[in-house]
């Protein structure tokens, strides 16, 4: 199933990097990684979808939805919207402009920052870690760095790098903190893992991780307005969207545990636009590209890829997910219909709230653009 699927996603790729749809006005190159020239997204927003979608983000402002929804289509935006206050206490609406904390769709982001790490020659992803933290009781037990990156490292999501200012102290954290070795080898959802691939990047490049993002990633992507959970006043709604409940003060400094695995910032229009930057070629080569969206070990029903999730859906086909949800509040998605060539995000800092039960604003979001999509795709066939 997973090489039938390879081949799908080989197949994929060649009609996003070559092939525009929904009348892009020129022919995409398969790799740009080395041209620096920005554009404007172009925009044509399709009128009857944005109708239709309008509806279900003004239910969702009626039981409290502040956040954003952009949809590509072959490069082109064909919907955007920024709905709601960025404010819990003062009437503030939430712009073009609002950030949002993503959380672990930063995951996404740094599998992306270690495939061009890759490509730099700096690491290899079959390395064991054991060759940049060779002190590590991990390092002892074999693990790679496609382990850190595929969350089978046997690591798990222990948190205690939100205590830590120091990359050093960080990584001793994490090596103390529990394991279980029946999980070695297998799915087991880990944000330690993803702060050590981030602690390991720092390392081998002598620099902060932000700094490495923006340079090697956000930058190729033309992307100026995202920023890091260290980087900004994150109690300003002129700033962020403002979450439920108060982000824990403990956390509001840089720490470990929201760097790599939890801390960008970003917009719902500038989320999409990464996506298309990626798969256009501006930020990887082809063959990282490949190996970032490749379905690999199956868990229930999708599979797992490196910073995110492949699932077959029945009528749009090939979906790519990356996701994130913190416990104050904000969520996001990303979804990629490769097979269509669309790109759907929807960011919010509005919850629910993750003790309440209900279903997060992005899952209700996506799920009902999904639909959409889903009918529209029906009556063109």
């Amino acid at each position: 199933m997973i090489m039938k699927m390879k081949s799908l996603l080989a197949s994929c790729l060649t009609v996003a990097l070559l092939l525009p749809a929904c009348g892009a006005p020129t022919t995409v190159a398969a790799s740009k990684t080395d041209e620096k020239e920005c554009t404007p997204l172009l925009i044509k927003t399709d009128a009857a979808l944005a109708a239709r979608i309008d509806a279900v983000i003004d239910d969702a402002l009626g039981r409290g939805f502040a956040g954003g929804v952009a949809i590509m289509q072959g490069g082109v935006v064909v919907y955007s919207r920024t709905a709601g206050s960025a404010s819990l206490s003062e009437n503030i609406p939430v712009t073009d402009e609002t950030l949002f904390h993503v959380a672990s769709i930063t995951k996404y982001f740094t599998a992306a920052l270690t495939l061009k790490a890759a490509e730099e020659g700096v690491i290899a992803l079959d390395d064991p870690i054991a060759e940049y933290a060779p002190d590590m009781k991990l390092s002892a037990r074999g693990v790679t760095i496609e382990d850190l990156l595929l969350h089978r490292s046997g690591l798990g999501s222990s948190y205690v790098t939100e205590r830590e200012t120091d990359r050093d102290a960080a990584l001793a954290s994490i090596d103390n903190a529990p394991f279980d070795p029946e999980k070695m080898g297998r799915f087991n959802y880990s944000n330690d893992g993803y702060d050590v691939l981030g602690i390991l990047l720092e390392r081998i490049y002598g620099r902060d991780y932000e700094n490495l993002l923006r340079e090697k990633i956000l930058t190729p992507a033309c992307l100026e307005r995202p920023r890091h959970w260290s980087l900004v006043d994150l109690r300003d709604p002129l700033v962020l969207g403002q979450p439920l409940a108060p982000f824990p003060p403990e956390l509001i400094n840089r720490n470990y545990g929201m760097v790599a695995s939890a801390g960008l910032l970003i917009t719902a229009e500038d989320l999409a636009a990464y996506q298309w930057a990626l798969t256009n070629g501006n930020v990887l080569s082809v063959q990282s590209i490949e190996a970032l969206f490749a379905p690999r070990a199956e868990r229930k029903s999708d599979y797992v890829t490196f910073g995110g999730f492949w699932r077959e859906h029945d009528a749009l086909g090939a979906r790519l997910s990356a996701r994130g949800y913190e416990d104050w509040g904000d969520n996001a998605i990303l979804n990629h219909y490769l097979d269509r060539n669309i790109i759907v995000a929807v960011v919010t800092s509005r919850g629910p709230a993750e003790d309440t039960g209900a279903r997060p604003f992005r899952s209700e979001l996506s799920a009902a653009i999904e639909t959409l999509l889903s009918d529209a795709a029906s009556k063109e066939e």
